[in-house]
């Protein structure tokens, strides 16, 4: 069904054909709305995302006699 269809359909003055077709569009793309948010929360899920998180560096540890220095700051 497409838009043109439904257009027809009021054009023509059939209101249950006009409503079947309106269904139908509506239809399809509450499908396709609903299959591309699954897809986006399953990719969130389950780290199929192109995003890789952020390595943090361990601490710098002390050794005895000698001071740790952070190279960051």
């Amino acid at each position: 069904m497409s838009t043109r269809d439904l257009i027809d359909n009021i054009k023509t003055g059939d209101a249950q054909k006009s409503n079947n077709t309106f269904n139908s569009i509506m239809k399809d793309k509450i499908l396709g709305a609903l299959d591309n948010h699954k897809q986006e929360v399953a990719s969130k899920m389950y780290g199929a995302s192109n995003d890789t998180p952020a390595v943090d560096e361990p601490p710098a540890v002390e050794t005895e006699g000698e001071e740790a220095t952070d190279v960051n700051v």
